[in-house]
């Protein structure tokens, strides 16, 4: 199986991205967002509801390890721990992990976006205001590792399809 893991910091893209590249090359996409909100109703701790969907994604890529297929990660693996855990059970379960860091080096770009949340926020979004969000995580950019690749979402999106499609290629 090889994983395409869209991840980063909430309101850069990763969505945008992620649709863009399965409508373009006919994958299927599992977001974290859409696990979550699903638990949101059985659930009201959010800890618990987290916990669930991460366990629920080891789950369905255990399933499928085996194949051959490709699948599209939406998940923002924001932490060291939680994406060196998930490059661990890559390496272990024989999956190829292509990872994309989504970012927006333009704040205020960003803040415009990410502010519009909470116009009608989705159960994953608890966070609906752009300072909250900096105050929540401090560094916003996130640094990509050996062997990703760093997407930034102010450069247009067809540009950033392209680069990532020669990035998943080679």
């Amino acid at each position: 199986m090889k994983l395409i893991l869209f991840r980063g910091r909430p309101g850069t893209g990763k969505t945008l991205l992620s649709g863009l590249l399965s409508a373009q090359l006919n994958l299927p996409v599992i977001r974290k967002d859409d696990i979550y909100d699903g638990l949101s109703t059985l659930n009201p701790d959010h800890q618990q509801r987290n916990s669930a969907t991460h366990h629920i994604l080891y789950a369905v890529l255990k399933s499928n390890a085996p194949t051959t297929s490709t699948l599209l990660l939406d998940f923002p693996f924001q932490f060291d721990d939680d994406i060196a855990k998930l490059k661990n059970w890559c390496i272990e379960n024989n999956v190829e992990l292509k990872s994309i860091v989504v970012t927006c080096s333009d704040e205020e770009l960003w803040a415009s976006r990410f502010n519009k949340r909470a116009e009608n926020p989705a159960p994953n979004q608890l966070i609906t205001d752009f300072k909250l969000l900096k105050q929540r995580y401090g560094e916003m950019q996130l640094r990509p590792g050996p062997l990703e690749l760093l997407i930034d979402t102010v450069n247009n999106s067809s540009d950033n399809i392209k680069n990532i499609i020669a990035f998943i290629t080679k």
